[in-house]
């Protein structure tokens, strides 16, 4: 779904008191690390697009992550 990408990409789960850890996902752990990494060392915002078969859009964003907050900064959005 377009809404989910930003919280499937620029969020992750750790470890809570109640258990709760990161698996492999839709989008795996690879993705999060690389924007994690790109906030970390560049400070810019990653482009991403996805369409699935038979969709008539191609979702495009340009976010990056709030380390701090856990939470995806939304830079652009368009469908």
């Amino acid at each position: 779904n377009h809404e989910d990408i930003p919280n499937m990409l620029g969020r992750v789960l750790s470890g809570t008191k109640y258990g709760v850890r990161q698996t492999r996902g839709k989008f795996g752990l690879g993705s999060k690390m690389a924007l994690i990494w790109s906030k970390q060392t560049t400070g810019l915002p990653i482009s991403i697009r996805s369409a699935q078969p038979n969709q008539s859009f191609v979702s495009e964003y340009e976010l990056d992550i709030d380390i701090e907050k856990n939470e995806p900064n939304i830079h652009k959005e368009a469908k």
